[in-house]
């Protein structure tokens, strides 16, 4: 059985799939507000940060550097409540729409002629039905919304950034085309890892259901040896194919942790030397506020690069999903009246 790659990104099918957003759209566009009030949040503390050290501990303000550390708990308390809700609200969303889907599929399925489910493997419908469409609550818990987000952080850090110190953001994006290179390499290979243990998963569950089902004619032909060969070549290939999605991780993340760290020491070796140097050094003044909080921003920038790939792949892997289980939604094979 061949699995259904999909576009890079179907509108249509997306389309669709939204749909089944209407009877929830309130707590859909919630999320989505609470999103943007995250990325819109996430600079704030750097900056806090930057501006007690460069205002209040040089000047030996003690009780300002308190009302400060004072705001800063406050932040962190209110983005916590917020991440809660955030990501409880698109888990939320994305079980009540796969339930929908399934109740719709289930009752479509059970209308079928029975030589429909002649030709067709059960352990299919099974995959289908079950697996197939839990992959599809990953497109708003984990996919459009959290993409969405990541990406409106990465816009919010980088104008502050540049808002604060043009030449020392310059310098601390040096390794990103690296990172962006090696990001659509691993989105790729990953992609494609994850559609074979897709596969693997869909016949693995169909040679099960058959083999369980069919048990009488098997000790009947004393078949049992020869059935567990193929059971086990099998299970090779699903965990041959998981391996590989294994494989890409132990090399993608070890490689952005090497280019974080390659900003941050290209940050400090130009930073310190600015700071040394004084106000007249090239780019303007460099703080030690500056330097410190810039440090929390490279921190924030690597962060989402790292995951957005993994977050495409998932939102890829949710629209196949759907692809798969709209195809059965659209199968005509109804008893007649």
């Amino acid at each position: 059985m061949s699995e259904v790659s999909g576009k890079a990104w179907d509108v249509k099918l997306f389309q669709r799939v939204f749909r089944y957003v209407k009877p929830y759209r309130k707590v859909f566009y919630f999320t989505a507000f609470l999103v943007i009030l995250l990325a819109i949040l996430a600079p704030l503390r750097p900056y806090l940060i930057q501006y007690m050290i460069d205002e209040k501990v040089k000047l030996g303000d003690a009780d300002g550097v308190l009302r400060i550390t004072l705001l800063l708990i406050g932040i962190m308390v209110f983005e916590a409540i917020i991440q809660f809700y955030q990501s409880y609200l698109a888990n939320w969303l994305g079980q009540n729409i796969i339930k929908d889907i399934r109740v719709q599929l289930y009752r479509h399925v059970t209308s079928f002629k029975l030589k429909y489910f002649d030709r067709t493997a059960i352990g299919t419908l099974v995959t289908r039905n079950v697996s197939d469409i839990e992959t599809i609550s990953n497109i708003f818990a984990q996919g459009i919304l959290v993409i969405f987000g990541d990406i409106l952080k990465l816009i919010a850090v980088i104008v502050v950034m540049f808002y604060t110190n043009w030449l020392l953001t310059l310098i601390s994006l040096i390794p990103i085309p690296i990172l962006i290179f090696a990001t659509t390499i691993f989105k790729k290979v990953i992609k494609k890892a994850f559609q074979d243990v897709r596969t693997q998963v869909s016949r693995l569950n169909a040679f099960v259901q058959e083999r369980v089902t069919g048990m009488k004619i098997i000790q009947i032909f004393n078949r049992e040896k020869v059935e567990s060969a193929q059971f086990e070549e099998m299970n090779k290939l699903h965990k041959d194919a998981h391996i590989r999605t294994v494989w890409a991780y132990s090399i993608f993340f070890p490689v952005v942790e090497m280019l974080s760290a390659s900003s941050l020491g290209l940050l400090v070796w130009w930073g310190t030397k600015s700071v040394l140097a004084g106000p007249n050094s090239t780019g303007g003044e460099i703080t030690l506020g500056d330097l410190i909080a810039f440090i929390l921003y490279i921190h924030m920038l690597y962060r989402p690069i790292r995951q957005l790939a993994d977050r495409f792949n998932t939102l890829q892997l949710g629209m196949v999903s759907s692809e798969r289980v709209f195809k059965g939604l659209d199968t005509e094979s109804t008893i007649e009246n």
